[in-house]
């Protein structure tokens, strides 16, 4: 029998489920953006496809603000220290404002120069640009959602954020075609309209969830009161590994579509546009719901003492995550030109894209548990090792993608299996940090007096 009010297993399964349908909510950007933008022909599905991995870079660096928010209010949260909360949030509205303003303005001018640098050419080119440079410009909206989420999450409450996340994605469900094909009279934007329906739809869903935390639980978004300078520079010890490691993560994949996909031509980018946004992104938010409730519970349990819960709670997202991994894997080596026929009709961008759902379907389970590790790491604070050892396996990539691909002729599959490769590597790296750092042994006991 449970000595708790909740159960470690029950809530780990309470917070998993919205996570999950939260991030699969979000996936569905990218999924509604494929699917409308399909009408503009394959120039423009190989424009998001280049424009991918930016946007991913973007989410590494709000990471800065998002990691260390939720681990330290999970923290507080779970040692029952209401002002410990309001100082996080006071300190993460300081670095919101200051960082969030500085990406608008360095993305927006140097956009342009971020497309050529992955490797687009003529027509793609010119669509991956604008749509690139109006994210920049609409990236405080979207990046505030993701900043409300991880004070939810942090407090223990996944459900929030799944409520904002479909009144985001049912905005840009709307908008999107609006925008982009112009309708009710206004201008059509093509790629560039699907940019700003993100951004507005994104942004509405953050001032609601703002709304929500200062009527619910007493955080208004006071930016006159000045931070507390020992929150920030903690919330920036931990939330700038994790931003180091996710924008790494994104610099070198564009860096393999510089050296390794580009010389392969058009039909392989935009079958990874295809298969990358429409298809793994879900497959990628069904592993990653459990792994960020793994965070939250992690995070307060260890806060209020109990690594034992700690540890149930992480089992149990563990199990979750992988056993959704392993179906996944499943539809992709069964029915990948089925899947991909979902968004292209356009034969060679079609094989292109079963090409590499057939490949990544094999490492698909190993993304799920790296996933549990390294989230259940990041809620607990412990963030610098871990993503040490992403920065390398990432980087690893960049030789591998092109000796596979060039030196012995594999092409495509090669680039794609040096990403399996490579996930195989972390892993096991991630398995050994994991055990060495004890997450979830027992405290000291203190001799008696």
């Amino acid at each position: 029998m449970e000595t708790g009010p909740e159960s470690p297993v029950r809530e780990a399964l309470r917070l998993a489920w919205p996570a999950t349908l939260s991030l699969l909510l979000n996936a569905a950007y990218r999924v509604n953006d494929q699917w409308w933008i399909q009408d503009l022909g394959p120039d423009a599905q190989a424009a998001l496809g280049v424009t991918t991995f930016y946007l991913i870079l973007n989410f590494g660096l709000f990471s800065l603000l998002t990691a260390g928010t939720l681990a330290r209010i999970a923290r507080h949260t779970g040692a029952r220290d209401r002002a410990g909360v309001r100082r996080v949030w006071r300190s993460t509205l300081t670095l919101a404002v200051i960082w969030l303003g500085t990406l608008a303005v360095l993305g927006s001018t140097l956009s342009d120069r971020l497309v050529v640098l992955s490797g687009a050419h003529g027509e793609v080119r010119a669509l991956a640009a604008g749509y690139l440079r109006t994210i920049y410009l609409v990236v405080p909206l979207i990046a505030w959602k993701p900043v409300v989420d991880a004070v939810f999450i942090g407090l223990g409450n996944t459900f929030v954020p799944m409520l904002l996340s479909g009144l985001a994605v049912g905005l840009n469900f709307v908008l999107n075609p609006i925008l982009i094909f112009g309708w009710f009279g206004l201008p059509a934007l093509g790629v560039e309209g699907a940019a700003l329906a993100t951004g507005l739809s994104r942004g509405i869903a953050g001032l609601a969830g703002t709304v929500m935390l200062a009527r619910w639980f007493h955080l208004p978004p006071r930016l006159g009161v000045p931070a507390d300078r020992r929150e920030v520079l903690t919330l920036l010890r931990i939330g700038a590994p994790v931003s180091l490691s996710t924008s790494a993560y994104a610099l070198v994949f564009l860096t393999v579509l510089k050296t390794s996909v580009e010389p392969l031509g058009r039909d392989v980018q935009a079958g990874l546009g295809v298969a990358f946004n429409g298809l793994e992104s879900l497959s990628y938010c069904g592993m990653m719901g459990p792994a960020i409730a793994a965070s939250s519970l992690v995070g307060r349990r260890l806060g209020a003492g109990d690594p034992l819960g700690a540890r149930r709670g992480f089992t149990a997202c563990m199990t979750a995550s992988c056993g959704f991994a392993a179906l996944t894997m499943l539809a992709f080596l069964v029915v990948p030109r089925g899947l991909a026929g979902l968004f292209t009709d356009d034969p060679r961008v079609l094989e292109q894209a079963a090409l590499y759902l057939g490949v990544v379907a094999w490492s698909q389970v190993a993304t799920a548990a790296d996933g549990v590790l390294q989230q259940s790491l990041a809620g607990a604070g412990r963030t610098l090792a871990m993503s040490s050892l992403n920065l390398g396996g990432y980087v690893l990539r960049i030789p591998l993608a092109r000796f596979l691909s060039m030196t012995q002729g594999w092409g495509a599959a090669g680039v794609w299996w040096a990403l399996n490769l490579s996930n195989y590597l972390k892993l096991v790296a991630m398995i050994l940090l994991f055990r060495r750092l004890r997450l979830f042994a027992a405290p000291p006991q203190r001799a008696p007096a």
